[in-house]
């Protein structure tokens, strides 16, 4: 749900914690009290911007919000419980921002599914006007943490459970380009496990699983609490889903945010918002987003997936540093990437390369191989089968291939031996 490009606008301002007087105030001249961190960008909230929510609003006539599930930059979810079920029943509620809410919503493309049992679809939808303009929300179905965070590290079988991630992703980037759509955002922070056993629950009871909503207050220019109608007097930081019972969540994730979506028979957008480390090799030289961008992306998502770490996991997000990593697992860059579009190859390369231009198998099949990142003890890590390891590398290997056209579909994928072990 990120935006492409997200907005900067007061960034600074914003994480000038403890100061009444803006160096450089955003447009709104508000700020947030406390950290910023995992909130959304408090210069959002104004016209065009997203709808301000607080706790226990009742919105559409029929949620009232009770928790925040989490936010980027075309939307704010909110965990919400639904007024008109005939039994106590949840729902995650997503609040479109009010300039992406007209008929060409990219959310919208998702009505052409029917049923995915591996795609979270919208199970209602409705208009909402407020401060800021008209804006889309869609009902989904709850869910928690992302496949590829460790929810079931401690399982003894969570090598099963991993692959059957691996799979189901596969599967849902299958079925999006069999109907002509490039997700382009594919990442495993878009892959969730779907959550149980909230339904029937009081709503202190919910709140007691999930722990009582932290609030961060906005301030205005004057250090007071904000109660202009276009912002919220608070923004409330997401559910920390690492703390809560493992044994909600279920085993098999879904596919979401598609705010990045397009038909791949119309123009691809200006500025594709897939993050860095998810970016193919022609999506970062040449702007070509399309079902090819979406299988490089799959075949880092699946390597994040299969081992909890990052393929491509640079300090620096610069275009040229994740071209020359690329380089250095991959081989060099074919021809005319090499010489003549990556403009800064002189710059920025430091090393020589495996004389490949293809991929090289072993390279991968190091990747998957322990290491230094094992020093960091904080983030899920998963060790992987020495007979495992060549055959998912092939399977990466068909995947990251340089040449758009050379990689295999999703839908070959699946019929991988990779996905038959």
């Amino acid at each position: 749900m990120e935006a492409s490009p997200p907005s900067q606008r007061g960034s600074d301002a914003a994480s000038d914690i403890g100061n009444d007087v803006f160096a450089d105030p955003p447009s709104n001249n508000l700020r947030l009290e406390l950290d910023p961190s995992g909130l959304e960008e408090i210069i959002e909230y104004e016209s065009g911007g997203f709808h301000p929510v607080h706790l226990q609003d009742v919105l559409g006539d029929r949620y009232r919000v009770i928790h925040k599930l989490g936010n980027g930059g075309f939307a704010t979810v909110w965990l919400a419980r639904d007024l008109k079920a005939n039994a106590t029943k949840y729902a995650a509620l997503k609040i479109i921002r009010a300039d992406a809410s007209g008929d060409d919503c990219p959310e919208l493309l998702l009505g052409r599914l029917q049923d995915s049992e591996h795609i979270c679809l919208a199970v209602d939808q409705f208009k909402m006007d407020g401060p800021n303009g008209s804006h889309l929300c869609f009902v989904y179905p709850v869910l928690g943490p992302r496949a590829s965070d460790g929810a079931f590290h401690a399982y003894d079988d969570l090598d099963e459970i991993l692959h059957h991630a691996c799979r189901s992703v596969t599967a849902a980037i299958a079925s999006v380009h069999a109907l002509g759509i490039c997700h382009g955002d594919l990442r495993p922070s878009n892959i969730l496990h779907p959550v149980t056993g909230f339904d029937g629950l009081a709503e202190d009871q919910v709140l007691a699983i999930l722990g009582e909503p932290s609030r961060n207050p906005v301030l205005n220019r004057a250090g007071e609490v904000n109660t202009a109608p276009t912002a919220p007097g608070y923004l409330v930081y997401p559910v920390k889903w690492h703390t809560v019972d493992k044994s909600l969540f279920l085993k098999t994730p879904r596919l979401i945010d598609f705010g990045e979506s397009f038909d791949v028979s119309s123009d691809a957008p200006e500025y594709p918002g897939t993050p860095p480390p998810y970016r193919s090799p022609e999506l970062i030289l040449e702007d070509a987003a399309g079902i090819p961008s979406d299988l490089w992306a799959l075949g880092c998502t699946l390597f994040e997936i299969r081992t909890g770490r990052k393929l491509f996991d640079l300090f620096d997000d610069e275009d040229d540093e994740y071209l020359d990593a690329m380089c250095q697992i991959l081989g060099k860059l074919p021809e005319p990437w090499w010489s003549t579009t990556w403009e800064r190859r002189s710059v920025a390369v430091h090393r020589n390369y495996h004389p490949s231009v293809a991929h090289n198998a072993r390279s991968l099949v190091d990747m998957l191989a322990p290491g230094l990142w094992y020093m960091n003890r904080k983030t899920f890590h998963k060790d992987i089968p020495s007979e495992e390891k060549p055959v998912f590398a092939d399977l990466l290997g068909k995947l990251l291939e340089y040449r758009p056209e050379k990689r295999i579909s999703a839908k070959e994928a699946l019929e991988h031996e990779w996905f038959k072990m």
